[in-house]
């Protein structure tokens, strides 16, 4: 997250940033973006939303009773996952918020700043070698660059079948998509020493 930030301050005092058409991340950047994104045209203010966001980091924690509240919210979905619990417990503790917003409320198409893609790598397919392990969500849509299997982002976790939306699912706050877009849910053995450590 840091890193990210570091390097955008960077170009900026190079005068590099306004030349930036898109920016991508994965893992910890893509806690960065979405702190960013948050303030329409951030790119053209870097410096104070910089200060603001590294003001949040060094603040208070996400008290208990929101964090179980918002737990509560993602347990009544359709689908309840080990990512609900990893954005509750693991990303609020990192970011120290509770972000409700989409990525769609996030992007506003007159904006000044670089395109968002939001990227995931995909366990299963890096882990077969088959496809494309690059998962990819932007403000407008949400799939595989590869094969081309794209869904809107305001239609991405509800169920298809045969290119048919068969039960939607709201569009994913960016708590939940910073929750997906982390890495360390890749590794299956960090899942189990985190959790370990929560619970002992």
């Amino acid at each position: 997250m840091v890193g990210l930030l570091g390097s955008l301050v960077e170009l900026d005092k190079a005068g590099l940033l306004d030349c930036i058409l898109y920016l991508s991340g994965v893992s910890g950047s893509t806690w960065c973006m979405a702190s960013l994104y948050k303030e329409p045209n951030w790119s053209t203010k870097l410096e104070t939303v910089k200060d603001k966001i590294i003001k949040r980091l060094n603040g208070p924690a996400v008290s208990w009773g929101d964090a179980f509240d918002k737990l509560k919210e993602y347990y009544r979905k359709h689908i309840f996952s080990l990512t609900d619990i990893w954005a509750v417990m693991v990303v609020t503790e990192f970011v120290k918020e509770i972000d409700k917003h989409t990525l769609s409320d996030q992007w506003d198409h007159l904006s000044k700043d670089p395109f968002p893609i939001y990227t995931v790598i995909d366990k299963h397919c890096k882990q077969q070698g088959d496809g494309d392990p690059w998962f990819e969500i932007s403000p407008h849509e949400a799939g595989y660059s590869l094969t081309g299997a794209f869904v809107g982002t305001s239609h991405f976790g509800s169920q298809f079948h045969k290119g048919s939306k068969k039960k939607h699912q709201p569009e994913m706050d960016m708590l939940y998509l910073q929750a997906l877009c982390g890495s360390a849910l890749a590794d299956e053995e960090e899942i189990k020493k985190f959790l370990w450590e929560k619970i002992k």
